[in-house]
């Protein structure tokens, strides 16, 4: 059986790969619980610095499948209550296919072809969204009677800005890759023939620093979006204090002092 999701690891750098070409890598019940076993794997793999994420063939993921896959993400048409791992009706999600907000590693989106619904909201849930031209995005959800549930309601309005979030959630529409540039929901464009490099150059150069510092930066931010001034000044310096314990800011200094390349070790 071809496995729905594929996790392989290049040193450091873990490489997630949406594994659906036929159905544009569009999410299955298989699918999600693939991902939701890979972020509980990845935040105990030490070894592991930074993650990307893509999808095969010829889009990155077109959303749920709505012929398979019903809103608690079980099989749809199935029998409520016979699926462990599907939610019944007005209960939590059990499980989630959006990396969740404690995983440690940062996340680069590797995006070709199309992102909508749930592959959008895997996208918006990354650090780093690198596209290939050509792409489009969009939440579509209200045009099938829900609502993006994970994740993206919380996300897109922080990273566009309030009134391109709504127009492109209440109207379902689908933006294009140079819009999609200039709205600021992905860093860059790139041909598709660079994209794999373009990534895993980003994704090469976070695994080059310090682990704790990422991860720290990384923590930060995401308790900080909401915070007050204070707050996020707070939460800064307890992780300076924290870091300044580290085997590894000796070797930033000592490494700088020397000009030459520092060997970090998450420590």
């Amino acid at each position: 059986m071809t496995e729905p999701v594929i996790l392989e690891r290049a040193g450091p750098i873990a490489r997630i790969r949406l594994n659906r070409p036929e159905a544009h890598n569009a999410l299955a019940p298989a699918s999600i619980r693939a991902l939701a076993r890979i972020w509980q794997e990845l935040a105990l793999d030490r070894t592991v610095r930074v993650a990307v994420i893509s999808g095969e063939g010829v889009g990155f993921c077109a959303g749920m499948d709505l012929k398979r896959t019903d809103p608690g993400f079980g099989e749809r048409g199935a029998e409520a209550g016979a699926d462990p791992y599907a939610a019944l009706p007005a209960e939590p999600r059990r499980i989630h296919y959006v990396p969740p907000p404690g995983l440690r590693i940062p996340l680069v989106a590797e995006i070709h072809g199309v992102a909508l619904g749930g592959g959008l909201e895997i996208a918006l849930a990354c650090d780093i969204r690198i596209a290939a031209h050509g792409s489009r995005f969009g939440l579509p959800e209200a045009t099938r009677g829900l609502v993006p549930g994970s994740g993206g309601m919380f996300w897109l309005p922080r990273i566009v800005g309030w009134g391109q979030a709504m127009e492109m959630m209440l109207t379902g529409r689908i933006v294009g890759d140079e819009e999609a540039l200039a709205m600021r929901l992905v860093n860059r464009l790139v041909e598709p023939s660079a994209l794999l490099d373009a990534a895993m150059e980003v994704a090469g150069r976070i695994a080059a620093n310090a682990p704790l510092a990422v991860q720290a930066i990384r923590e930060t931010a995401w308790r900080t979006a909401g915070a007050g001034v204070e707050e996020a000044l707070a939460v800064s310096e307890n992780q300076i204090r924290v870091l300044r314990l580290t085997r590894d800011v000796e070797e930033g200094a000592r490494a700088f002092a020397e000009k030459r390349v520092p060997e970090f070790s998450g420590r």
